[in-house]
């Protein structure tokens, strides 16, 4: 090698270690400036990652002051072992009791002038349902005045011919008259007598049908009398009214409607005990029994159940469907479940175990994951997803994501899932 290219040598290999030092140093003095751009990014991403873990029902605290979970009544519980039965789970229908429906009709024809209820309202036992001018009735009315002028008519001609027959007697006596004529005015006076009789007959078939129509015996009293020379044209005017307390679940009557007793108006069902009929097919029909308890739920109540009874199973299997109708009678005092909701039906069917569980309404569900709140500090609560089993008798069986003894949010838990981490500060701050 020359020396020339000796020193070009040594030159190049100097050069290089100044440049990488010279980066070095660079680096160094910027790093404060450089480092936290990429902490925001960071940062930014963990927020990211924290929201999509929100988005997706991963663990995450929220914080809830102690004066907050006062006022909105929030209530700790303890996951606790409980004891469960394996369930026949089917699907039923709310429906009502057919023992406590009324369908209305009229006893006669006649012409509705008032119509006091509408559909799903709520009667009690002798309200007015329905006013009509009651064709039959009036009618009734009329035949029965002329059957008791007639009646009367009888009556006086009976003293007429009573008197006459007792002058006709005196003039017997004293051969004044022949037996004859005697004879002839004794049979009228019997014929007439007969004919009061029959009048009186005719008088108590109008009377007993004005009955069955719900006149009583001074209503027949004021008929025809000058005191209400009008009262048979009110008294005509019938009301159709409850025979039972419950909701009009059906309706079919407008004034001026032409009704009469083949028409049904209005029916009326008592709902404070209704029965929720089950599907159960023909292969699960060992697991029904009369008597047995059964829990109902609907998706109007989330997280809530309510206790029924087995009450009859309807000795007939769909050939399509190949299930049986089950009845089950259920308690409904506040009327919360209300006729034709869909249902599903627990009806217990194996043998008893023991599992983990927690309050039914310690459960909420975020974008389709079910999710606790387990309690970290006074003021922290942590969001834990969750694998449900059976619920019975308002609690709910945890497969995964709880120990026995934690402490979770039952009563207000829907507090905890509309709380973001930031929407309220702990305690501690």
């Amino acid at each position: 090698m020359s020396g020339r290219s000796t020193e070009l040598f040594a030159f190049g290999w100097l050069g290089s270690v100044a440049l990488v030092v010279l980066g070095t140093a660079v680096g160094y003095l910027g790093y404060p400036w450089i480092t936290p751009a990429n902490n925001d990014a960071n940062r930014e991403a963990g927020h990211l990652h924290d929201d999509e873990g929100h988005e997706t029902g991963a663990s995450r605290i929220v914080h809830i002051p102690a004066e907050t979970q006062s006022a909105n009544g929030l209530e700790i519980r303890r996951a606790e072992k409980r004891e469960f039965k394996s369930v026949l789970r089917v699907s039923g229908t709310v429906s009502a009791a057919q023992e406590r429906v009324a369908r209305i009709r009229s006893l006669a024809s006649g012409v509705v002038e008032r119509v006091f209820v509408q559909l799903g309202d709520r009667v009690t036992g002798g309200d007015p349902l329905v006013g009509f001018d009651n064709i039959e009735l009036g009618l009734a009315i009329g035949e029965f005045l002329a059957a008791s002028a007639d009646l009367e008519s009888t009556r006086t001609n009976v003293e007429v011919n009573e008197t006459i027959l007792a002058r006709s007697r005196e003039m017997l006596e004293i051969g004044a008259v022949a037996r004859t004529e005697h004879d002839v005015l004794e049979a009228e006076f019997r014929a007439a007598q007969a004919q009061v009789v029959s009048a009186q007959a005719f008088v108590a078939r109008f009377e007993e049908q004005l009955h069955r129509f719900g006149l009583s015996e001074s209503d027949l009293e004021k008929l025809g009398t000058e005191d209400d020379p009008g009262f048979h044209r009110t008294v005509s005017r019938a009301t159709l009214r409850a025979p039972l307390p419950g909701i009009v679940t059906a309706h079919d009557v407008a004034v001026d409607d032409v009704i009469d007793p083949s028409n049904e108006l209005l029916t009326i069902a008592d709902i404070s005990v209704i029965w929720v009929l089950a599907n159960v097919s023909e292969r699960d029909l060992s697991a029904v029994e009369v008597g047995k308890p059964v829990l109902i739920r609907v998706t109007a109540y989330p997280g809530e159940s309510f206790r029924g009874r087995i009450d009859h199973a309807v000795g007939i299997v769909e050939q399509e469907s190949r299930t049986a109708r089950v009845r089950c009678l259920v308690r409904n005092p506040d009327a919360r479940l209300k006729l034709g909701m869909f249902a599903t039906v627990d009806i217990p069917s194996g043998d008893a175990y023991q599992a983990v569980a927690v309050p039914s309404e310690a459960v909420q569900e975020i974008q389709g994951r079910p999710v606790v709140f387990v309690q970290r500090s006074d003021t922290e609560f942590e969001q834990r997803p969750v694998e449900t089993g059976l619920a019975w008798d308002g609690w709910i069986e945890l497969e995964s994501g709880v120990d026995a003894g934690d402490a979770v949010i039952a009563a207000g838990s829907s507090l905890a899932k509309e709380v973001s981490p930031h929407d309220l500060q702990s305690d501690d701050h």
